[in-house]
This record gives structure tokens, C-alpha cells and sequence, in this order.
């Protein structure tokens, strides 16, 4: 219903308010877009992933006060859209606070952050896998089939935050930490689950009742001790 396409800078630009329901193609995409924010919305039986930043170049977008509620699998989509996340985040640069996921048919918030972007964004000079975090803070999920937070890139190296500087696209520099903060996941299959990449802190989450696990890892790296 709502589709930002290939826009760029779109500073000053919002979506407020809104309720979306019954969807059968997604509910808000952010597609190759930076400086959109995307606050006080509620959806609703989507098909598809619910919030779905696309490609993987978006950068500063925030993501806040949303609630999705039974996110649902489509087999007319994409590939992820057959096992979404409510919220579908592709490059980590970007603000993603205070939201709510609640009964999606597999996860709440997916990170696939790859080596490079895809779709029609594609290019070898942009790595969004070593961007840094921009922020996570203060969402929670509940009662999803599969997991709370789930950090896959299917086979490549993973996400691993580094210190390098926008004008080389992130593909260079030392490894960093990023930090996912004050989580809640109850009554999902797994709270939290690493598959690939590392260099990644969790502080002050709360997981309870989850069927499987609070948390696992898979094939975690990484990095230097910081702050002690």
C-alpha cells in the first residue's frame, strides 16, 4: 500500500498514522531511500514482510512506535516473503526503536545484511555488511513462529560492523561493536538467533518463554574487548 521507490533523500518525508490491514503486498517499503521516518502506524494481516527496507543502501531512515500484528507468509513475492519478518532490515544503518511485532508466522525482525546490495541498487562499491549500527532500541516481540530477532544472510559471511566512513561505502576498516538494546521476546520459538556475522552486544534484553531457546548462536565471530 505504501511503496517509497528509488527516491534518494527524502528528508522531511513521513509515514504517520496509518492503519493497513489485509494486505496482500506487504504494508510500508523503503526502498532505496534515506532520512524517511516511519512512526505510529499499525498493520495488520499482511502478506509479506510488513516494513521492508529493500535493497540495502537505505541509510537514516527511523523506524519507531510501529506495531505489526500477524504477519503472514506469501508465495506470490519474493523468496523472504515466504518466510517473513514483520520488520525486514538490510542495511543496519538505520533507527529502529520502539516498535512491536505480535503472531508473525515466522520472525519478528530479520536482519539480512550482505556484502553488497541487490536489486536494482546493486554495486560492488557499497558494503552494507560492515556498516555500523545506527540504532536498536526498545522493540519487542511476542508469539511468532520462529524467532524474535534473527540475524541470516543465507551462506555469506554475515553482518560485521566496522569503523569505516560512508564515502568508501563501508568496505574498508576495523571491526566495531554494535549493540541491540532493552529487547523483550516471550512466547516465540527462539528469542534471538545469530546465524552469521558477529561483533554484536546485546544489553538489558529480557527473554522469557521462549519454546527452544532465549538465545543462539551459529556461526558468531568476534571482535576486540571494548570498554573493558
Amino acid at each position: 500500500p505504501i511503496h517509497f521507490h528509488i527516491n534518494g533523500n527524502v528528508t522531511g518525508s513521513y509515514v504517520r498514522g496509518n492503519a493497513i490491514h489485509r494486505s496482500y503486498n506487504r504494508a510500508c517499503t523503503i526502498h532505496a531511500v534515506n532520512n524517511l521516518l516511519v512512526e505510529h502506524n499499525v498493520v495488520f494481516n499482511i502478506k509479506g514482510l510488513s516494513f521492508f527496507v529493500e535493497d540495502g543502501v537505505e541509510e537514516d531512515n527511523i523506524l519507531q512506535y510501529n506495531l505489526a500484528v500477524y504477519t503472514r507468509q506469501s508465495n506470490s513475492l519474493l523468496n523472504p516473503d515466504i518466510q517473513p519478518g514483520s520488520f525486514w532490515i538490510v542495511n543496519p544503518n538505520n533507527i529502529v526503536q520502539h516498535n512491536a511485532v505480535a503472531g508473525s508466522t515466522h520472525f519478528g525482525f530479520w536482519y539480512r545484511v550482505l556484502q553488497n546490495p541487490d536489486g536494482p541498487s546493486r554495486t560492488n562499491s557499497y558494503c552494507p555488511n560492515g556498516a555500523p549500527m545506527g540504532r536498536f532500541f526498545n522493540n519487542s516481540a511476542h508469539s511468532n513462529g520462529l524467532y524474535g530477532i534473527w540475524l541470516f544472510t543465507a551462506g555469506e559471511k554475515g553482518w560485521i560492523p566496522r569503523d569505516g566512513s560512508r564515502d568508501d561505502g563501508y568496505c574498508s576498516g576495523n571491526k566495531i561493536t554494535a549493540t541491540f538494546g532493552n529487547f523483550i521476546a516471550w512466547n516465540n520459538e527462539v528469542g534471538v538467533e545469530i546465524v552469521e556475522g558477529g561483533a554484536i552486544r546485546f544489553e538489558n534484553m529480557t527473554l522469557l518463554d521462549n519454546e527452544k531457546s532465549g538465545i543462539e548462536m551459529i556461526h558468531a565471530t568476534g571482535a576486540k574487548r571494548q570498554n573493558g
